[in-house]
């Protein structure tokens, strides 16, 4: 298998996660946003477990005591999410920040929401800025970078929040998102409430880089 068919299909079975999560939340078995992300972590925690892509993955969910937590008031997450890829073509060590909310399609945040989720974004762009916002959503969840709603005075976040779960996993283990600087090590010093190491491991093809000049 190639690396962007890894890509796709570690992407699906996160997105698959993803899903399942949220349906819990459309239900009613879950509400509040700190709850969600709890359900999301163990979710992914699952379903990145074992063969998929011809890898084998393995995850560890670090939950940080309260005290830690509540300095999420300084890193501006309630998630970091660090991807570990060690193959016979593909080598990378990188992580991620989210913050997580809940806004629906037709929902506007108030001027007092904006700011601190201004406050948030900036916050977790003063560490990196692979960092992103996770909007929850009855049945789905859309994602955002935090540079873009840093910068945006749309109040309608749903619809700044531009990628789907699928878009955003799939970027992560292809490679274009993610901040070498967060390693495995350093997700003790960025305590989010949450914390989700991914590691992948095996042989790959590498068909994905044909010989010769690109056809025309």
């Amino acid at each position: 298998m190639t690396f962007e068919e890894m890509a796709r299909e570690a992407a699906h079975a996160a997105d698959d996660a993803v899903t399942e999560a949220m349906n819990k939340y459309k239900e009613g078995g879950v509400t509040d946003e700190d709850d969600l992300t709890g359900v999301l972590v163990g979710r992914l925690d699952s379903a990145l477990e074992g063969q998929i892509g011809g890898l084998t993955w393995n995850t560890t969910v670090v939950r940080h005591r309260r005290g830690r937590a509540a300095e999420e008031r300084r890193t501006g997450a309630d998630l970091v999410v660090h991807v570990s890829l060690d193959t016979s073509t593909e080598r990378y060590s990188k992580g991620v920040l989210v913050q997580a909310k809940r806004k629906n399609p037709d929902d506007r945040m108030s001027r007092n929401e904006h700011a601190e989720l201004w406050r948030q974004c900036r916050d977790m762009l003063n560490i990196t800025p692979a960092a992103f916002i996770f909007d929850y959503v009855k049945g789905w969840m859309r994602v955002g970078p935090a540079t873009r709603i840093a910068g945006s005075r749309r109040l309608d976040l749903y619809h700044i929040c531009g990628w789907t779960s699928y878009r955003f996993f799939l970027e992560l283990f292809r490679c274009p998102i993610g901040d070498p600087k967060i390693t495995s090590a350093r997700v003790d010093d960025l305590p989010a409430p949450y914390a989700l190491k991914i590691s992948a491991t095996g042989d790959l093809s590498d068909d994905d880089y044909p010989l010769g000049p690109p056809s025309k």
